[in-house]
């Protein structure tokens, strides 16, 4: 009897041996903040005080940040991805984690509060994640530019390019397009994907900048679907004009003239206006 208990415990610790490697394989990884505008913080993991955030502050899985009204914040993830808050908004980020065989990402957000803007790079394997959670749903991503606003017991989300999968605390997952949003209330489910308003369009495409550029998509990908969207949608060709130019000004010597500026399309109906 006693023997058949030993070996039971020592296959047990065989298998917790043959595991290890495979959990210890994912290492942390670090984000940056690459832009501050107005009042911005970080709570770093394992404190109680939060801290003034600065540029090229480094982030890990744990830390929190918020920024306050007409404040805005730009992280640069790992992969070269970007989360850009602004307008009283908190978000921590859970899990960024990384292994080399097989390669696999894993990175989780939760946002509590406020405007969050996703240019997040295809993801590199099928067995890498990417997930934003609100009090009110989940999301999953693998490269696309979406927004998140939170905004007490509702979250609504818009998918400017690629697709977003969204379920809320009950009801089927539901997956959000290009160009089409979402709102999941408390305790119900993601209702059925609606084309995005041109104002919003235009909204995200102003917001996201360069960082669309240099997150999801490449230069090139970037001007060509920027220089499509006036067809798509007429209110956002001002916006598209200007971000194109902003593409090509990136890529030309600083002594060549660029074009002239886009003119600013208001926000929509409920946002800070400036």
């Amino acid at each position: 009897m006693r023997q058949n208990i030993l070996a039971a415990a020592l296959a047990g610790l065989q298998l917790l041996w043959l595991a290890a490697p495979s959990a210890a394989a994912f290492k942390p990884v670090e984000a940056q903040v690459t832009f501050l505008k107005g009042k911005a913080e970080v709570l770093k993991t394992g404190t109680v005080v939060w801290a003034p955030a600065a540029l090229k502050m480094r982030l890990g899985s744990g830390d929190r940040v918020s920024c306050q009204d007409s404040s805005e914040v730009e992280i640069k993830l790992d992969d070269g991805s970007f989360l850009k808050l602004r307008d009283r908004s908190l978000v921590e980020i859970e899990r960024m984690e990384k292994q080399k065989k097989p390669f696999t990402a894993v990175t989780s957000i939760k946002a509590f509060s406020g405007k969050l803007l996703g240019c997040i790079r295809k993801l590199a394997s099928k067995e890498s994640k990417f997930s934003i959670s609100t009090p009110t749903a989940v999301a999953g991503v693998r490269g696309t530019v979406f927004a998140v606003f939170v905004d007490g017991d509702s979250t609504e989300l818009d998918v400017l390019n690629g697709q977003v999968s969204v379920a809320g605390e009950r009801g089927r997952e539901v997956l959000v397009g290009e160009k089409q949003m979402t709102v999941v209330a408390k305790g119900d489910s993601a209702r059925s994907p609606a084309p995005m308003g041109a104002a919003k369009i235009a909204f995200i495409m102003m917001w996201g900048g360069a960082a669309i550029k240099l997150g999801s998509m490449g230069a090139a990908a970037a001007s060509a679907w920027y220089a499509s969207t006036p067809a798509l949608v007429g209110g956002a060709a001002a916006v598209a004009v200007g971000t194109t130019a902003a593409i090509i000004i990136a890529n030309q010597k600083k002594d060549e003239p660029g074009p002239a500026p886009a003119t600013r399309i208001p926000n929509p109906p409920g946002w800070p206006q400036k």
